[in-house]
């Protein structure tokens, strides 16, 4: 019992890492951007903006946090596949929040966005721990 306890929370805490940066970034990119903008960015250079991001996040991680919090390799493959995911739902929920709020939603609040950063740090932290 105390296995699958310790094992639920080194994998909720590598979840909560990876949602917790996304979190951040989207507030560090949301206090630089200008108000207005004349146009909007092409979806595939806002797609590449975010997987930079997220390499450059991914690694400003390991020096915090050298290692996995995930015992074994498999656990680690298994998310790298599911915290992108729920990193690109919370976005996506947060996106359709302000909407029902009546707030625009920027491009950086959609689902896709999020699944990349997050793959993209992910990929820094799985990588680093082969």
């Amino acid at each position: 019992m105390e296995f699958l306890f310790e094992l639920l929370f080194e994998l909720f805490g590598e979840v909560l890492l990876q949602v917790l940066g996304e979190l951040l970034a989207e507030w560090g990119l949301h206090l630089t951007r200008p108000a207005e903008r004349r146009r909007p960015p092409h979806p595939l250079f806002t797609l590449l903006g975010y997987a930079l991001l997220g390499l450059g996040v991914g690694a400003l991680s390991l020096l915090w946090l050298p290692h996995s919090l995930l015992p074994s390799k498999g656990l680690r493959l298994a998310n790298l596949v599911l915290s992108p995911l729920l990193s690109g739902a919370v976005l996506a929920w947060i996106g359709h929040w302000r909407a029902q709020h009546g707030s625009p939603v920027p491009v950086r609040n959609r689902f896709m966005q999020g699944l990349v950063f997050a793959f993209a740090m992910a990929a820094v932290r799985y990588g680093a721990t082969l």
